[in-house]
């Protein structure tokens, strides 16, 4: 080969090698565009049959009670520019204890549902309303604002929720606390009460969501 032709080589890789095509990832200025997606326009309603609520309550020497909730129903909107909306209503009369079985059982379940904590009675539902940041979903999670409502008390309640499909089905799922004291539940809290030992059960309630809606 020439030389001429060698350096007419070298020269056409050396220009290849430094250009920076206009859809390579080194010419992208958000690192993280490849994860955003954006959900699609609709109303979507939620399924009670498909969604759960699982809950864990917790006491001062971290002994634990689990249990569920039946999710009633609620609505997904997301509107044309890619804001996601929302509200749950919770069926507080589902209260069901799951680490306890028989008598004992049947006890804290009605515990809970008594003015001790839930006054499921004068108020058998609770809700959450929520309004995303964002219209964009960033590795599958986006944030939320939210109101929480439990006794007819709200409070604010903020939180992230993983997108799992979106396709013939829309499904999330989140883990969320709140602080049981904001709602007027004072049984063995120590917000309200001193020296109650190991009988203080813990303020924050957790509970993990996985909501269905269809389209």
């Amino acid at each position: 080969m020439k030389v001429k032709n060698i350096i007419i080589l070298i020269s056409l890789l050396t220009l290849a090698v430094s250009w920076e095509w206009p859809w390579s990832s080194s010419n992208n200025n958000d690192e993280n565009q490849s994860t955003l997606l954006q959900l699609r326009e609709g109303e979507y309603n939620i399924s009670s049959e498909e969604s759960e609520l699982n809950w864990v309550g917790k006491n001062i020497t971290s002994k634990i009670h689990t249990g569920t909730l039946q999710i009633q129903g609620g609505t997904i909107s997301i509107n044309a520019d890619g804001i996601v909306s929302g509200s749950v209503v919770v069926d507080m009369s589902t209260i069901n204890t799951t680490n306890l079985q028989g008598e004992w059982k049947d006890k804290l379940d009605g515990h809970l549902k008594s003015s001790d904590f839930f006054s499921v009675d004068e108020y058998p539902t609770a809700s959450f309303t929520f309004t995303s940041k964002a219209n964009l979903v960033k590795d599958n999670v986006i944030e939320f604002n939210g109101e929480l409502t439990i006794k007819n008390i709200t409070h604010p309640l903020n939180f992230t929720a993983e997108i799992l499909e979106t396709n013939l089905l829309l499904k999330a799922k989140s883990s969320i606390t709140f602080d049981r004291s904001k709602y007027d539940i004072r049984y063995g809290s120590g917000s309200f009460f001193e020296d109650l030992g190991d009988n203080l059960i813990l303020d924050d309630i957790n509970f993990d969501v996985l909501l269905v809606a269809q389209g």
